[in-house]
């Protein structure tokens, strides 16, 4: 199992003291410190108010500048975007600010992608909510093609290029990890068709909720939707292996159950556990990362150890 760090930015109104750049650079060199793999920002560039004062609703930094960032403070951890809304983006730009920040890191991006649920952001971006899932399949084709360096042509439903060449390269080969976030059969299917992995979302049994996924309530629900991806894999002979990233959400929070739970989920099929930031002020945070590194990370990896040796 490895652990990326969900910077603590889900805020409304903002916090001033976690949302600055030099306390993005401490929490970031703390999580790398105490045996997290990864940090995370999500996207959210013009969310309505109400949805803002909603539960769940929050503002964002944009996570390629913020994690840009980031990188430039620390040295061996991943950067996951979870997740950038693939739709909200001309392809050809948002491959050119993937290659780029993957490049500067040294190739440490992991690009997580979904196709949104925000109708309202949809609106004020000027793009059609309605094509949101063609518009995805397009820019998934583009981004492949765009990273190979090479002359592509595209003549697809929204876009178009003759010739175009994007130069410089990433630094992986042959682009960052694509990960695809959502629990639909569609998202399951893209998954095991064009993406290294998969972020299942933790989505409650709400009727009629904004968020238009599969509910995802358990690791129960969980092993079902693991199932179906393995069992679509298997159809389409797909053996290279699919990274699965799942929120903590619902994790106990004392340290021996999370380590329970987190071993649980590892036997179903968890390969990354995403971990939500706490703490209202940057020493609050700070003491998170410390304590869930010594106390859950640390004792995940002994307990893992003592299993392999017997």
């Amino acid at each position: 199992m490895k652990f990326a760090y969900y910077f603590p930015g889900r805020w409304y109104p903002p916090n001033a003291s976690l949302l600055s750049g030099a306390a993005h650079r401490e929490l970031a060199r703390a999580a790398e410190a105490f045996g997290f793999d990864a940090v995370s920002l999500d996207e959210h560039p013009a969310p309505s108010d109400r949805w803002r004062e909603s539960p769940g609703g929050h503002d964002a930094l944009d996570p390629f500048v913020g994690l840009a960032g980031v990188a430039a403070a620390t040295e061996r951890i991943k950067l996951l975007t979870y997740l950038a809304v693939l739709p909200y983006r001309n392809p050809f730009l948002l491959a050119k600010a993937a290659a780029t920040l993957d490049l500067m890191s040294d190739g440490r991006l992991i690009l997580g992608v979904g196709t949104g649920y925000l109708k309202s952001e949809f609106v004020a971006l000027g793009i059609d909510f309605d094509e949101r899932n063609a518009l995805f399949d397009e820019s998934m084709s583009i981004l492949s093609q765009a990273w190979t360096g090479q002359p592509i042509t595209h003549e697809g439903r929204h876009f178009s290029a003759r010739g175009t060449v994007m130069q410089p390269r990433p630094s992986q080969v042959p682009g960052p990890p694509l990960w695809i976030g959502g629990n639909s059969a569609l998202t399951r299917r893209r998954v095991v068709e064009r993406a290294q992995g998969w972020l299942p979302m933790p989505q409650k049994r709400i009727p009629g909720s904004v968020h238009r996924t599969p509910p995802l309530e358990n690791l129960d629900d969980l092993r079902i939707l693991i199932e179906d991806v393995r069992s679509k894999a298997e159809a389409i002979g797909r053996t290279e292996p699919i990274d699965i990233g799942h929120s903590n959400r619902d994790a106990p929070s004392e340290p021996k159950r999370a380590v329970e739970w987190i071993q649980e989920a590892e036997s179903i099929g968890v390969t990354w556990l995403i971990v939500n930031g706490q703490g209202e002020t940057l020493p609050e945070a700070i003491d998170f990362i410390s304590s869930f590194g010594e106390e859950v990370i640390r004792s995940h990896a002994t307990s893992d150890s003592e299993t392999t040796q017997h």
